[in-house]
Formats: structure tokens, C-alpha cells, sequence
């Protein structure tokens, strides 16, 4: 396999990008919809306390051995005051 080749496709298609957007619609969604549990655990809630950063590119394979469903996933990991507050995982497809 040709990682290089895979960077060059996850950066040529702005991946890195699309998932940290990806990310914060979805933790924006969860902050209005789920307030109190949000309120529990990022208590005084500040963005600027939030860290993110790309943990792992991976290629997935699925439907095996059709090969017919593949995509890449951005994995990000979440820190909020410099504390492992979790992951959040974006997939998208090679078509």
C-alpha cells in the first residue's frame, strides 16, 4: 500500500478540513440538543480551551472481499483543558 499516496489524496480533498467541520456541527448540534448533558460535562463551556488534533487516517475495506464500500476515516482526539475529553470519527468515500 502507498501511504504516500493516500496523504496526498486525504490533502488534495481538504479530508483534514471537512472533519474538523464535521466535528463542530456535530458538537454544536449536541450542545443545543442535549444542553444539560453538555452543561455536566463542559461545565462554563469556553472553545478556546477545546484542542483538537488529527489522530489517525485509516482506509477501511468494507463488504469484503467485494471491496465495493471504502472510505477513509479522520479520527480527531478531543482534549478540553488539556484533559482527553474523547473522539470523533469522519468518514468519508473514495468515490
Amino acid at each position: 500500500m502507498d501511504v504516500k499516496q493516500l496523504k496526498s489524496w486525504v490533502l488534495s480533498n481538504g479530508l483534514e478540513d471537512r472533519s474538523l467541520k464535521g466535528f463542530w456541527n456535530a458538537f454544536m448540534n449536541y450542545q443545543h440538543d442535549c444542553s444539560e448533558e453538555f452543561e455536566k460535562i463542559f461545565p462554563n463551556f469556553a472553545p478556546e480551551k477545546l484542542s483538537l488534533s488529527v489522530d489517525k487516517v485509516a482506509l477501511t475495506i468494507s463488504n469484503w472481499p467485494e471491496e465495493d464500500y471504502n472510505h477513509v476515516v479522520i479520527t480527531i482526539r478531543i482534549e478540553y483543558e488539556n484533559c482527553y475529553a474523547g473522539y470523533y470519527s469522519g468518514l468519508s468515500t473514495q468515490n
